[in-house]
């Protein structure tokens, strides 16, 4: 038997990853120092970033793809749109680092309630908060680059399984049913997701992507496989009818938590479903673009009226995202049209893109939130009422990333984002289109309904977090930057 080489070079950002989380734990036993492990963490953080970004620049002047095969068929590839997936998914998590720091001084573990600010606090999980963190960002750093479906498996599960207790650090009991919830839905999935990799595994012989062959497979084994593969990852992304764990989750959670729940989580379940769905499945593409169809549709109609009649902020956020999720799968779907099967390669990069403009623009919303809220609770929408009035700069913000979602200007990275989706499906599927244009239609109810409270509402009064309120500028600079200078996303998600 051939030995298989291994490119170690390939891996360095998933080796960056993990030593930065063995490191942060380290460190916390022998100097449990909160600043010093946060620190270190934005570090680890920001070096895998950059160490993705060299190896693109150093193989192909960050110009074609930059594949690096470490097993057999491509077990471990590191192209443009896994580099792209790497630095976005450095970016959110530098975020959730940053933002977390108040909800650290404040909020130890088993806590009934938050406790005043403490800077100096020190009597907090921070070194396991930071280590799970890191735990989670290393599965999401490894999901880029898999070509294979036990290791996408494996990876999304590393992605999720320290949020079971993340969910929960708040310590009260809302924030540990919330935990269990996500738990059992997760775990539940999971094996779904699991059972379809088999299935498929028996049916092609072969779990890594650029060889499953599914055209001389029989019919209802493809479409058992391919339902129970996609119906599990679709959890991750809260699409219906798999949704209905993250409004509860999401409004029960610490925010930082639902920053990165809502944001890095949601990007890891996209790109394992866009990366199976493109590098795996295209020898089935109309069992696929068949259940594809019906999650997009689902979503999009169950997430809008959802999102209706809500009245607290990250209900909204979650019920929205549910929609969100169909805009996402729409391209994919239109696998079932011959247009759609001519060139995948544009649906993939289509939806890919538009993941990133929305988990950036989701993430910018919920830190502005956790800037004026605290970190425990998003509250109402009444909440926010007059916004503009005593905190103009924090509404500006909000105002922007909410703008953003419904796929208005000045939120020109929600734009670009529909357009993206909508320039794909004008040509190959123009049913979809029409749900899409449908459902952001829709979708404008709510979201101007929460813009017009936050800029003519009756004025409250508002505290809003210094430290925190930095973070969430650092959160609308980059938002602005991929709205006005949008080539920075489509030039990266191009799919060979």
């Amino acid at each position: 038997m051939e030995a298989q080489a291994i490119n170690h070079l390939a891996l360095l950002p998933a080796y960056i990853a993990a030593a930065t989380a063995v490191l942060v734990l380290v460190l916390d036993l022998l100097w449990s120092n909160r600043r010093a492990l946060s620190a270190l963490a934005a570090l680890g953080v920001a070096a895998t970033g950059a160490a993705a970004i060299w190896l693109g620049a150093a193989a192909e002047g960050l110009d074609g793809l930059v594949s690096f095969p470490v097993a057999g068929h491509f077990t471990f590839v590191l192209d443009r749109p896994a580099i792209a997936a790497v630095v976005v998914f450095a970016a959110l998590t530098l975020l959730t680092v940053a933002l977390s720091a108040r909800f650290l001084a404040t909020a130890p573990l088993g806590s009934e309630g938050e406790r005043p600010f403490d800077p100096a606090a020190e009597s907090k999980p921070v070194g396991e908060y930071l280590f799970l963190l890191m735990a989670s960002f290393t599965g999401a750093v490894v999901l880029a680059s898999s070509r294979d479906l036990i290791t996408i498996i494996i990876a999304v599960e590393t992605v999720t399984l320290p949020l079971y207790i993340l969910v929960s650090l708040r310590g009260d009991r809302a924030s540990t049913e919330a935990g269990v919830t996500y738990l059992i839905a997760s775990v539940t999935t999971g094996a779904t997701a699991l059972m379809g990799a088999a299935i498929l595994y028996a049916a092609a012989g072969t779990v890594h992507l650029s060889a499953l062959d599914l055209s001389e497979a029989h019919p209802a084994l493809v479409a058992a496989g391919v339902a129970l593969l996609i119906g599990g990852l679709a959890f991750k992304i809260a699409a219906a009818p798999l949704h209905a764990w993250a409004p509860l989750v999401y409004d029960r959670a610490p925010l930082p938590v639902v920053t990165y729940l809502a944001s890095a989580s949601k990007l890891a379940g996209a790109v394992a479903i866009i990366w199976i769905t493109y590098f795996g499945l295209a020898s089935a593409p109309l069992t696929v673009g068949t259940i594809l169809v019906a999650l997009s549709l689902t979503s999009i109609l169950v997430g809008n009226l959802g999102a209706l009649s809500q009245r607290r902020t990250v209900r909204l956020f979650a019920w929205s995202s549910v929609a969100h999720a169909g805009y996402l799968l729409a391209p994919l779907a239109a696998l079932v049209t011959l247009t759609g099967r001519a060139d995948p390669a544009l649906a993939a990069a289509a939806a890919f893109a538009y993941a990133v403009f929305f988990v950036l623009m989701e993430a910018t919303a919920l830190t502005v939130l956790t800037a004026i809220r605290g970190d425990n609770d998003g509250g109402f929408i009444r909440d926010l009422s007059g916004l503009w009035h005593q905190r103009p700069g924090s509404a500006a913000l909000l105002a922007v990333a909410v703008a953003g979602l419904a796929g208005l200007p000045p939120g020109m990275a929600g734009l670009f984002a529909k357009v993206a989706i909508l320039q794909w499906l004008a040509g190959a599927s123009v049913g979809l289109a029409i749900a899409v244009i449908v459902g952001t239609a829709i979708g404008l109810v709510y979201y101007l309904r929460l813009l017009r409270t936050i800029l003519i509402g009756a004025p409250s009064n508002y505290q809003a977090h210094g430290p925190t309120l930095a973070v969430a500028v650092v959160a609308g600079i980059m938002l602005l930057a991929i709205g006005f200078l949008p080539e920075l996303v489509l030039s990266w998600a191009q799919f060979g």
